[in-house]
């Protein structure tokens, strides 16, 4: 095999565009955020503060709505034809045709002129959950993308056996690739204590969180200062159920502080100022069984301890991730976690845990997938 290079279909989330960050340190990499017009003026996305790796390329299309959907037919051949210049340009500096990752289903007919052999398809989570109307569309775009694929990547174990057990001809073809961290969250100064008396969460606060064992839980820890730091879903609030009304009790109660979203560059310094972390997902919920939180390695770099409910996923980290499976195991281990953050062995932890972590950065990740296309 010659000279590695990628183009990363889809690098709009902070852990898809954070694997292509590391691979551009090492080989040429172009990056391709797709957005609606709609999309794009209502959230006004930036590309990520950190400076660049000088082999990274990054492009914004900003299309008409409907684009990746019901206007598909009209825009599939500019979509091919802009995939072929940019593969033609990282053909001239590499020798050779790039390795072209595609992050979603929908890309399926975008890259049907990407030869096999150089075609990944990176699985982050189950799609056919973000329209369950379109279930079907979405499945079958995914079926001829793993049977291209020379390799699909999982972001979860579920996601591995999912589709392993689905495309039993491609098993050996379908990796666990779960995600990594930048190098600027792991925790520098893991002598400085947290916070005292703190438990945080970063992420959307959304209907994946079990508000209703949250709030049980906070309201039992008097003593505790609970933090939340991510936004709230307007859309989702204008149609009031039970969980948003939880979620409106439990952040109104007076050891709760709420901060709001913040610049994803930004949240290690909260994952740091933690005296424990946490991941009160709703155990049964489909995306939480299918998932791998980001909240895994970014609170596993924090250097401190980290509880969860039961998920999949977290089960993995045993020795880092501390599950609770009733109202009465979090708080009992919330208050031993807190007991044992002011304990002097908290700092030798501390330093196992981020010794760990190291092994665990994006740039590990690039590493392995290097490992995967060398050994064919």
């Amino acid at each position: 095999m010659g000279k590695l290079s990628f183009l990363f279909l889809g690098a709009n989330s902070p852990w898809t565009y954070g694997i292509a960050e590391a691979l551009a340190y090492n080989h040429h990499t172009h990056a391709v955020q797709f957005y609606d017009w709609r999309t794009y003026h209502l959230i006004r996305p930036t590309w990520s503060n950190r400076t660049p790796p000088s082999f990274l390329q990054r492009s914004m299309p900003v299309l008409p709505s409907g684009y990746a959907g019901r206007l598909e037919k009209l825009f599939l051949f500019y979509l091919q034809y802009v995939i072929h210049k940019w593969c033609q340009q990282l053909k001239r500096v590499s020798g050779e045709h790039p390795w072209v990752i595609a992050s979603e289903p929908y890309f399926t007919s975008w890259v049907r002129h990407i030869p096999t052999e150089r075609l990944i398809y990176y699985n982050f989570d189950d799609y056919s959950l973000y329209r369950p109307s379109q279930k079907d569309k979405i499945l079958k775009q995914e079926r001829e993308l793993i049977e291209r694929a020379t390799i699909t990547l999982c972001a979860s174990y579920c996601q591995v056996m999912t589709l392993r057990m689905r495309h039993p001809q491609k098993a050996s073809r379908i990796h666990h690739y779960p995600h990594g961290f930048v190098n600027n969250y792991l925790n520098p100064h893991p002598e400085n204590p947290p916070e005292p008396m703190t438990v945080g969460y970063v992420g959307n606060l959304g209907d994946r969180l079990d508000w209703q064992l949250i709030y049980q839980i906070i309201k039992a820890c008097a003593e505790v200062t609970f933090v939340f730091v991510g936004g709230l879903d307007e859309q989702i609030m204008l149609e009031q159920g039970n969980w948003q009304a939880t979620r409106q009790a439990v952040l109104a109660l007076p050891n709760v502080r709420h901060i709001g979203r913040v610049p994803s560059d930004e949240v290690a310094k909260y994952y740091w100022s933690f005296a424990v972390n946490w991941i009160p997902y709703v155990v049964k919920h489909p995306f939480n069984q299918a998932a791998c939180p980001t909240k895994i390695m970014d609170g596993i770099a924090s250097g401190h301890p980290i509880l969860s409910t039961d998920i999949p996923e977290c089960r993995l980290y045993s020795e880092w991730i501390n599950i609770f499976d009733s109202v009465e195991d979090a708080i009992a281990l919330i208050r031993k976690q807190l007991v044992l953050s002011t304990k002097p062995q908290a700092y030798d932890k501390s330093l196992e845990q981020l010794e760990f972590a190291r092994r665990h950065t994006w740039q590990v990740r690039a590493h392995t997938l290097e490992y995967l296309l060398l050994q064919g």
